[in-house]
C-alpha cells in the first residue's frame, strides 16, 4: 500500500501546485464606482447620466454653464446653451420662450406668442406728452423696434388706433385722436413700411384704460394703440 501512495502524492504535487486558485475561474464583476455621481454598471447607463463639474470650493455645476448650483436660478439648463449671469438661458424678445427653443427669437416686445415663440398678434401702446402733438422719445424707440420687426416680417399688417384723455369736448378729442393716429401712420411709412400695410382710426376719449381724474391716469389714456397682425 505504501508503494502505491507515493506515486499518487507525487502526481498531486506536480499538478496541483501549478493550477490557479479555483475562484479565479469565476468571471470578474464589472467595476462599480464609489462616487455617488457615477453609480452605473453598464456603458449605456453611464452615457445617459449628467456628471456635474466642481469648483475649487466643492460646489457642483450640474448643467456645466459656469454658474455653481447654489447660485444658479436655472440649474437644469441644457448643456451647451448660453446663459446670463443668473445661469438662465437668454430670451432676447422677452416673450417667455427661451432663445434655444424660440423659432422667432426677435419677436416684438409685448407680443402674444405661440409655444414656438412666434406671434400671431402683437399689441403695444405709444404715448403722447400733454399739449404736444408728438409721441414721447420712449415711444419713438418702441416704434423703431416695430419698424424693424415689420421689415423682417412682411406678412404682418398694422392697425393704428388713437385715444385721448377727457380734457376738451368730445368732437375735438375724436378729431385729435384721428389726427394723431394718421401722424403715426405717416411715421411708419416714412421709415419704409408701405401704405398698403397700414390703416389708422381714432376713438377720442371713448375707451379710457385708466381714470381721467388724475394726471397719471390721463397720461395713460393719451395713447396710440398699435396692432400688428397677419
Amino acid at each position: 500500500m505504501r508503494h502505491l501512495l507515493l506515486p499518487l502524492l507525487t502526481l498531486l504535487i506536480l499538478t496541483g501546485c501549478s493550477s490557479s486558485p479555483k475562484e479565479e475561474l469565476v468571471p470578474k464583476e464589472k467595476h462599480k464606482s464609489e462616487s455617488p455621481h457615477m453609480t452605473f454598471s453598464t456603458e449605456e447607463e453611464s452615457a445617459a447620466l449628467v456628471i456635474p463639474t466642481y469648483f475649487a470650493d466643492g460646489m457642483a455645476d450640474k448643467d456645466h454653464d459656469g454658474i455653481e448650483d447654489g447660485k444658479d436660478r436655472c440649474s437644469d439648463t441644457p448643456i451647451g446653451v448660453k446663459v446670463d449671469a443668473d445661469g438662465c438661458a437668454f430670451d432676447r424678445d422677452q416673450d417667455g420662450v427661451k432663445d434655444y427653443e424660440d423659432e422667432c427669437p426677435t419677436s416684438m416686445p409685448h407680443a402674444k406668442v405661440k409655444a414656438d415663440g412666434c406671434a400671431d398678434f402683437v399689441s403695444f401702446n405709444l404715448y403722447y406728452a400733454p399739449r404736444v402733438n408728438e409721441i414721447t422719445p420712449k415711444s419713438m424707440s418702441v416704434l423703431e423696434k416695430a419698424v424693424g420687426f415689420l421689415k423682417e416680417h412682411p406678412e404682418y399688417k398694422v392697425k393704428i388706433i388713437g385715444h385721448t384723455d377727457n380734457i376738451g369736448d368730445d368732437d375735438y378729442n375724436l378729431k385729435l385722436s384721428k389726427d394723431r393716429a394718421a401722424d403715426v401712420l405717416k411715421i411708419f411709412n416714412r421709415k419704409g413700411i408701405n401704405f398698403n400695410r397700414l390703416e389708422a382710426t381714432g376713438k377720442g376719449e371713448a375707451e379710457p384704460i385708466e381714470t381721467n381724474d388724475t394726471d397719471e391716469g390721463r397720461e395713460l389714456n393719451r395713447r396710440i394703440e398699435v396692432e400688428l397682425y397677419q
